[in-house]
């Protein structure tokens, strides 16, 4: 099993809504779409002003090419959603109305170092199973 961050942007996508309404998404991958595999673990992050940690998730199946993603509804430029590589996600747990804000992670032993704080640029980020192991138990104080 591997570990994920997966970054949404929200200048793009309506991410906080469909973290909300949906129970799985397709999620855009721009590489690792040979390494990424089902029962993986993902963490989700969300860009901007209130950077930071939104959900948890699995990957439910492998990373397929695909023409129009189900969820395209949830794109405010769907024609940067056409024609990708995606891989769906299952949510496995949800803090959109508590996130671990990048804020917090910035100082945090453990998570400072993470990928998509010191380059924020990508879609998908490699994280550790200890960063991963860190992130659950900061949630599980919420």
């Amino acid at each position: 099993m591997a570990y994920w961050l997966f970054q949404a942007n929200p200048r793009y996508s309506r991410v906080l809504d469909g973290l909300r309404d949906l129970a799985e998404m397709y999620w855009l991958v721009t590489r690792y779409t040979r390494e990424i595999s089902p029962g993986d673990r993902v963490v989700i992050w969300v860009a901007g002003p209130q950077a930071g940690i939104y959900a948890l998730a699995q990957v439910a199946r492998p990373v397929l090419f695909v023409d129009q993603p189900p969820d395209l509804d949830y794109w405010l430029l769907p024609m940067r959603a056409i024609g990708r590589f995606y891989v769906p996600v299952r949510f496995i747990r949800k803090v959109v109305d508590r996130p671990l804000l990048k804020a917090e992670l910035r100082h945090h032993p453990g998570l400072s170092q993470l990928s998509v704080l010191r380059v924020p640029q990508g879609t998908n980020f490699r994280i550790t199973a200890q960063e991963w192991q860190r992130i659950q138990e900061l949630l599980g104080d919420r």
